[in-house]
């Protein structure tokens, strides 16, 4: 099996994973909410960390799929430029556009990703925990910064994916 049918096919599961993954997010979150509504308001009474497990995943449920909106080229664009150079037919000028917007975005999701690991690092050695519990635990802070790497990771990957193809086909 050749190198670029293993990266084609991690690229994809890549993308498949992080597509299964929100849209399950987004129905768990959306079930306990529901449950957390029905408890509330018709047995007056509330499992609390549901309310603060979906806050959690919330971040997740944001990060996470955002890369696959930089692999659409949905993610950055300079939308006033963009029509323009397409109404005067400069098709090089769009290239070079959609080269240094795909690697303006790497840049920053390199740097962020960095900065949201050293931060996670921070959080876990000084042992840092929020207010509320989760089965008689208090909840790392570090659990919501772990969406931080993971969206930017996923965003990196897929932005470096778009940017590779780009290069290689020298088009859009």
């Amino acid at each position: 099996m050749s190198m670029k049918k293993l990266v084609e096919g991690f690229l994809f599961g890549a993308a498949k994973l992080t597509d299964w993954t929100s849209i399950f997010l987004m129905a768990f979150i959306t079930v306990q909410l529901i449950i957390v509504v029905v408890l509330r308001y018709v047995f007056f009474t509330n499992i609390r960390w549901f309310e603060q497990s979906s806050s959690i995943l919330f971040f997740y449920v944001i990060f996470i799929p955002a890369g696959l909106l930089s692999r659409s080229n949905q993610h950055l664009n300079v939308e006033v430029l963009w029509e323009y150079l397409q109404k005067r037919e400069k098709k090089k000028a769009l290239w070079i556009l959609h080269l240094l917007l795909r690697l303006t975005e790497a840049l920053f999701c390199a740097l962020a990703l960095y900065l949201a690991w050293e931060y996670t690092v921070h959080l876990i050695e000084i042992n840092a925990t929020f207010d509320y519990e989760f089965f008689g635990r208090r909840v790392p802070q570090w659990t919501t910064s772990v969406a931080f790497i993971l969206g930017f990771f996923f965003l990196l990957l897929f932005t470096v994916e778009v940017l590779i193809t780009s290069l290689m086909k020298k088009k859009i």
